[in-house]
């Protein structure tokens, strides 16, 4: 029961009694149900309580402390509408009848979502602190200590979330809120989700009444369907199994699991692969990651290489703490770091995400000053001090006067998810959907997958180093592959040192991204030519014949300032590489166009769009990405017909 309540509900029990002490029959009757009333809330029961209370307040409708018990028992439910209806009357009926009241309805006005009443009340509470207390008669001498602690310590921060939501003009950084519903939503707690790249799967936190966590999968055949939800394989267990994060490579996972017995170490930290919907090759982080306490919630970077979890180890700010590691370049993890005071206080800080530039953290907290319970944070990396800033509120509509955490964003950036206790849900916490603005969701990064391979064999090179020139190094997996989180538009210098075989150097260019799957490059390592022994002649080489080069052209027209493909544009380019043929493709060049319609550098941009729009097709036909070369070329003038300015322009060499 919340704390303000129970001493409401002991200080209207003293009230009742002195108020009627010379009580009619019907009063005595009232008075009976509503001891009923008091004893159900006492014992959790605010459903039979309220039903009590009610017959209390029809019995003697004169019974103001009945009817203020009668709010309390609906507020202890979330039914606000009654709480509110029951506060009010009391109000109306007797305006002096407690001061504190004003402060309570001012409360069930914020978590209703109606903050404007709210601050009228939460005014009237603080204007009426100048009144003596004799004035509020027994309720106001009875209140007058808890009237002090709302004073103290939660009016101010109350009435600046009052303030906050009111004029949430300027802090609205999503859009198009919506509750996931059913199957994803239950009447349980739902909460930290996590999609994959393409949303098309994703898995999430669900507790059940005795507290247990399990991990559920979902997934969907396309963005339009409805997900199926399953218990995840056979991973659960009667211990709780906490917060799990994919990285975005779609392999890696990072999960909690809660043990028995404590001296296993409480809750931990473990990674492993996710092998066909199966977690394999699990491994409990090191000691000196873990500790001897709570230690959950990791969220992992972009590209792997930067870990945060929340932990209650000693030493912290507070209760809960975010800490951070780094991956070193051998595979192992740094010693954690406490993210400071910018992040955490002396409350709870959990639920870390990270976005996909790794600048600027999400997190929840009940320390910062927030818009009720539990609110959703963000703080940038300030690179010159080399610290997280001070951490800002990320406002409503995500945040509410309700429990808020477990925030995640989608691979492109663009679209977000929460768990949220907030009125209109299935049950208790449930998972909700919104578009974020671009000002919060970082740079633009483009998922890349690099796979090194033997280039007569085609077989992965496994294990093998990958440094970045300059950078970071990767390490292949047991299919030869490494993932990078890239910036577009920038050149990706690779290098491969391995004894086997030549040495490897070669910079990309990166394109931008939707992310929704990754884009792929290829390391083709060549072996050494074999040694000439000494007893072969070694001739010259026959000249070689020119050969006439053989070429197949396509062209794709697009509408007006559009650079998306049709169905019908699809099906052409389809038939035009299956008439090719993929093996006889030894490079392809995709140049884009547009009319003179529109500035020069919207135009370029346009034609470098198209370009992309049909190379991206390609390579899902089929077409190796390291053949194909790409350019927009801008506006084309001088021709009567502009539909065909507005084309991609395919070259096909053939070997």
């Amino acid at each position: 029961m919340r704390t303000n309540h129970l001493i409401a509900l002991l200080v209207l029990m003293f009230v009742a009694r002195a108020t009627f002490a010379q009580a009619s029959s019907a009063r005595e009757r009232a008075i009976v149900a509503f001891d009923d009333g008091v004893q159900y809330i006492l014992d959790g029961k605010a459903g039979r309580a309220a039903k009590s209370l009610r017959r209390a307040v029809q019995l003697d409708s004169t019974f103001t402390p009945g009817l203020r018990m009668l709010g309390i028992a609906y507020d202890l439910q979330d039914d606000y509408g009654g709480a509110l209806d029951a506060y009010l009357a009391v109000l109306r009926r007797d305006a002096r009848f407690s001061r504190l009241l004003y402060y309570h309805t001012g409360d069930i006005y914020l978590r209703s979502g109606q903050p404007q009443l709210a601050l009228q009340y939460f005014l009237k509470f603080r204007d009426l602190q100048t009144e003596d207390t004799g004035t509020y008669g027994l309720m106001g001498e009875q209140e007058y200590a808890a009237e002090q602690e709302v004073v103290n310590h939660k009016l101010q921060p109350r009435i600046l979330s009052a303030r906050i939501s009111a004029d949430s003009t300027n802090y609205v950084n999503a859009t198009g809120l919506y509750n996931l519903g059913s199957p994803i939503n239950s009447p349980q707690n739902d909460y930290f989700p996590f999609f994959t790249n393409d949303l098309s799967g994703l898995l999430f936190t669900r507790q059940g009444d005795d507290g247990d966590e399990d991990l559920i999968e979902g997934s969907r055949r396309s963005p339009e369907s409805e997900y199926r939800i399953s218990q995840f394989g056979s991973f659960n267990t009667r211990q709780p199994e906490g917060m799990c994060t994919l990285v975005r490579d779609g392999e890696t996972i990072f999960f909690t699991l809660c043990y028995e017995n404590a001296e296993a170490g409480g809750c931990d930290i473990h990674a492993g692969i996710l092998v066909d919907e199966k977690i394999e090759e699990v491994e409990r982080l090191p000691a000196y990651l873990n500790s001897a306490t709570w230690d959950s919630q990791a969220a992992i970077s972009c590209d792997g290489r930067q870990l945060f979890f929340a932990s209650t180890r000693p030493g912290g700010i507070g209760g809960s703490d975010l800490y951070r590691c780094a991956r070193r370049n051998d595979g192992s993890w740094s010693e954690p770091t406490n993210l400071g005071d910018g992040v955490n206080t002396p409350e709870d800080e959990e639920a870390p995400f990270l976005s996909n530039d790794g600048e600027t953290l999400y997190f929840s907290s009940t320390g910062h000053q927030g818009l009720g319970d539990q609110d959703i944070f963000f703080s940038r990396w300030d690179a010159g001090r080399l610290q997280w800033s001070k951490a800002v509120n990320i406002g409503p509509p995500i945040n509410s006067p309700n429990r808020e955490l477990g925030f995640h964003l989608s691979a492109d950036g663009k679209q977000g998810f929460f768990a949220s206790d907030r009125p209109g849900g299935s049950g208790r916490l449930d998972i909700y959907g919104f578009s974020l603005s671009e000002k919060l969701t970082g740079k633009d990064v483009t998922y890349v997958s690099g796979f090194v391979t033997d280039s007569l064999t085609g077989e992965p090179i496994t294990n093998q180093e990958v440094p970045v020139t300059g950078g970071n190094v990767f390490r292949t997996n047991s299919a030869g592959r490494f993932f990078i989180c890239a910036p577009p538009e920038a050149p990706l210098p690779l290098t491969v040192d391995n004894a086997a075989y030549l040495p490897y150097h070669r910079s990309f260019d990166i394109p931008r991204w939707d992310n929704r799957s990754t884009y792929r490059i290829d390391l083709r390592l060549a072996s050494p030519k074999p040694p000439v022994a000494a007893d072969t002649p070694v001739t010259d080489p026959p000249p070689a014949v020119p050969k006439r080069e053989q070429v197949q052209k396509a062209r794709v027209l697009f509408e007006f300032e559009q650079a998306t493909l049709s169905g019908r544009q699809q099906e052409s380019l389809r038939k035009f590489i299956a008439a090719t043929g993929v093996q006889r493709i030894a490079g392809v060049t995709v140049l884009g166009y547009t009319d003179e319609i529109g500035g020069s550098d919207f135009n370029l941009r346009l034609s470098r769009e198209r370009a992309e729009t049909v190379s991206r097709y390609l390579r899902s036909l089929g077409v190796d990405a390291q053949q194909i070369t790409l350019e927009g070329r801008g506006e084309v003038s001088g021709t009567a017909d502009r539909q065909q300015n507005r084309r991609v322009e395919v070259i096909i060499r053939l070997r």
